[in-house]
């Protein structure tokens, strides 16, 4: 199987997967705890940050460190599968840029 039919087999089973978590009650259900969490998580991290004044100097991978270690305690708290602690670190650590947008907002606005 080339390359172009596994990427189109991959596509259409994460498409077809996306529209199981947009359209069925269940799905609808996993997705807002995902984001939930996701949610919850980044709140932590960006009031921790703020606190320590430690992201100035941080990089993405530091970032990326804190929020996989503040995952794995959510997932300890909530009783989340591996699949899940995932799914929320990637989401989480996806936010580096809005977070850092959001830090330096908030240091203009102090001064």
């Amino acid at each position: 199987m080339g390359r172009f039919n596994k990427g189109l087999l991959l596509g259409g089973l994460l498409g077809a997967g996306l529209a199981l978590m947009n359209t069925t009650k269940k799905g609808k259900e996993v997705k807002e705890k995902l984001l939930d969490g996701a949610a919850e998580i980044y709140v932590e991290l960006r009031d921790q940050m703020m606190a320590s004044k430690t992201w100035e100097r941080m990089s993405k991978n530091d970032f990326v460190v804190l929020a996989q270690e503040a995952v794995e305690k959510y997932a300890i708290k909530n009783g989340l599968a591996l699949k899940t602690k995932k799914m929320i670190t990637k989401l989480v650590s996806a936010q580096w840029k809005n977070l850092q947008n959001e830090l330096n907002k908030n240091k203009k606005t102090r001064l």
